[in-house]
C-alpha cells in the first residue's frame, strides 16, 4: 500500500494505492483510513461473475480491489457516512469502475427492500471494537472502528438477509470475536463455516480472522491454514506479498 499527496486539497486528503498501484483510493489524511485488513479481504474474496454486496464499504478498498481482480463481477458498495460515501463515489470514477461498482449511501439497518436474498456474496470489514472501548475524538474514525450502536448480530443478520440461498457471507473480524460470529451464524442456519486466521508474525496469536459461511448449508465448521503476514525481521512473507499485490490468498 503506497501513498502520495492529492493535488486536490493536499492538506486534507491523500491518494493511496493498493495491489501494486493498480487501484487508487483518495481518503482523508486524518480520521478514518483503510488498512491492511481491507486489502487482505479484497485479496481473499473470490467473485468470478457474481453479484456482491459490500457493507460498510468505506472509501472502497474492498469493493474496488475485488472489482479490479474480477472484471465480470458486479458490486453494490454501501456506506453510511456521507463524506466517506462521497470519496467512495470519486474513487469508483477514479478507477474507471462505474460499470461494475454502484454506491448506495445507507446505514445497514435501512437497506432497500430489494436487497433481500439478492446477492451471491455479502462481505464486510465492520467496526471491530466493542462499544465499551475508548472512543476517538474523530467522528469518522468512531463510526468505522466502533460503529453507531449496532452489534455483530445486526451486521451478520443483515448480511444473511441480503444473501441468496446457497450464497456466501464473509466478514473480517478480530480473532477474539470468532466464537461470537460462529454462534450467530449457527443460530441463523448458516453452514460450511470456514475460519481463516491471520497471524501478524509466526509464533504469535492470530489477531484477525476471516469468517465465511454458506446460506442454507448444513456442513460443519473448519479452520483453514490461514496466513502469516510478517517474517521475524519485519518483512512481508511471500504469501502476504502476493496478497498485497492482489494475486489472491491461498486457502
Amino acid at each position: 500500500m503506497k501513498t502520495e499527496s492529492s493535488n486536490d486539497n493536499k492538506e486534507l486528503f491523500s491518494v493511496d494505492y493498493i495491489f501494486g498501484k493498480q487501484v487508487q483510493l483518495k481518503q482523508m489524511k486524518t480520521g478514518y483510513r483503510f488498512g491492511s485488513d481491507a486489502v487482505l479481504l479484497a485479496s481473499y474474496i473470490r467473485a468470478d461473475n457474481g453479484d456482491l454486496l459490500d457493507l460498510g464499504a468505506g472509501v472502497g478498498a474492498v469493493s474496488l480491489g475485488i472489482a479490479w481482480r474480477y472484471p465480470k463481477c458486479k458490486i453494490t458498495a454501501v456506506e453510511k457516512d456521507p463524506e466517506i460515501a462521497k470519496l467512495l463515489r470519486e474513487n469508483v470514477i477514479r478507477n474507471d469502475l462505474s460499470n461494475q461498482v454502484v454506491v448506495e449511501q445507507s446505514s445497514i439497518e435501512h437497506l432497500p427492500s430489494s436487497f433481500v436474498s439478492k446477492f451471491d456474496h455479502v462481505m464486510a470489514n465492520p467496526p471491530f471494537h466493542k462499544m465499551t472501548g475508548t472512543r476517538s475524538r474523530n467522528s469518522h474514525r468512531n463510526l468505522a472502528h466502533m460503529g453507531d450502536g449496532l452489534t455483530l448480530v445486526d451486521w451478520l443478520g443483515k448480511a444473511i438477509w441480503a444473501c441468496k440461498p446457497k450464497g456466501y457471507v464473509s466478514f473480517m473480524l478480530r480473532a477474539d470475536r470468532a466464537d461470537e460470529a460462529v454462534s450467530i451464524l449457527h443460530n441463523n442456519k448458516m453452514g460450511e463455516i470456514t475460519l481463516f486466521p491471520i497471524w501478524p508474525v509466526q509464533g504469535t496469536p492470530a489477531n484477525r480472522i476471516i469468517v465465511t459461511a454458506k446460506k442454507e448449508s448444513k456442513t460443519g465448521c473448519i479452520i483453514l491454514p490461514g496466513i502469516t503476514l510478517h517474517n521475524l525481521d519485519g518483512s512481508l512473507t511471500s504469501n502476504a506479498t502476493l496478497a498485497m499485490k492482489g494475486q489472491g490468498i491461498e486457502r
